[in-house]
């Protein structure tokens, strides 16, 4: 018997650059190790000026719709596009 693939969370948030904090959508899929240690990665789609910041900066504060908080470090981005993609650091 196959085991359901997880399902993303997604939802509205922010992501905090250099004390500059934008408004984002996210979508995140959280996964455990072994280890206990929880990993995580996913998406965030908003201006394309800010994804190109956040890209370039290397990463930031993740601020989940529930208030949640996590430091992201952006893995990818297209110049031009509104959706850079993330692992939790």
């Amino acid at each position: 018997m196959r085991k359901a693939p997880p399902i993303p969370r997604t939802g509205a948030g922010a992501l905090t650059i250099s004390r500059q904090r934008q408004e984002i959508d996210f979508s995140l899929l959280m996964s455990g190790t072994s280890s206990g240690r929880r990993t995580g990665k996913g998406s965030l789609t908003g201006d394309p000026a800010a994804m190109r910041e956040a890209f370039r900066a290397g990463g930031g504060r993740l601020t989940l719709d529930d208030g949640v908080e996590h430091e992201i470090a952006i893995v990818a981005h297209t110049e031009g596009d509104g959706t850079a993609y993330f692992e939790l650091r």
